[in-house]
């Protein structure tokens, strides 16, 4: 069971990190740099979030 977790955590922060740099590098036009910063932030919450819920 924690192995199933684990991997549905990293398919999710991979999924919205992902999503989350396109969507502020092209709609919100922000650099590359604080792109991958905010995106991998925003994936760690998101993993973090899930992971605790359960």
């Amino acid at each position: 069971m924690h192995r199933k977790k684990a991997v549905i955590g990293i398919i999710i922060f991979a999924i919205v990190t992902i999503l989350s740099f396109f969507l502020l590098q092209n709609v919100f036009q922000l650099g590359e740099g604080v792109s991958v910063i905010a995106a991998l932030l925003l994936g760690g919450i998101v993993e973090f979030l899930y992971q605790k819920k359960g």
